[in-house]
């Protein structure tokens, strides 16, 4: 392994979960990112933080297995709340975003409700990405 590590950050994850009574399966997630970003994560000992989908009406036992799954694949989930999702994905970011970076002007709303939720879910994304940069320096330093 290098000693640069590649940290993912990306809405989805590499992998979808299934929750079946008190079992977590996880499978790997096809297309866009996942599938062109995925064999360079396992390859290079990076790190992927995302959203693992809709787990809020799981238990707290599956979604502590969820968590030790990802784990063990070097992906850190970031859990959003319904509201969170309701207006940062399928507002913001597939209202507005998506149109507007596919050339889709028109379709782009003038209200640009769902600002406020998109900012909070990239407000948790960065401090994923600083709580895990600061584990993984501590870490190195205790190593010297």
């Amino acid at each position: 392994m290098s000693q640069h590590r590649v940290v993912i950050v990306s809405n989805r994850l590499p992998v979808t979960a299934h929750a079946n009574g008190p079992h977590v399966r996880l499978a790997d997630a096809s297309g866009g990112v996942a599938t062109g970003l995925r064999a360079h994560h396992q390859r290079s000992g990076g790190l992927w933080i995302g959203w693992p989908g809709e787990v809020s009406p799981w238990t707290t036992t599956q979604r502590a297995e969820l968590d030790r799954q990802l784990r063990e694949r070097e992906i850190v989930p970031v859990h959003l709340s319904q509201d969170h999702i309701e207006r940062y994905y399928h507002g913001f970011a597939n209202r507005v975003l998506w149109p507007l970076f596919h050339y889709l002007i028109d379709r782009v709303p003038v209200d640009a409700a769902g600002w406020g939720a998109y900012r909070q879910v990239n407000e948790a994304f960065a401090d994923a990405v600083a709580r895990e940069h600061r584990a993984t320096a501590s870490a190195n330093a205790s190593l010297t």
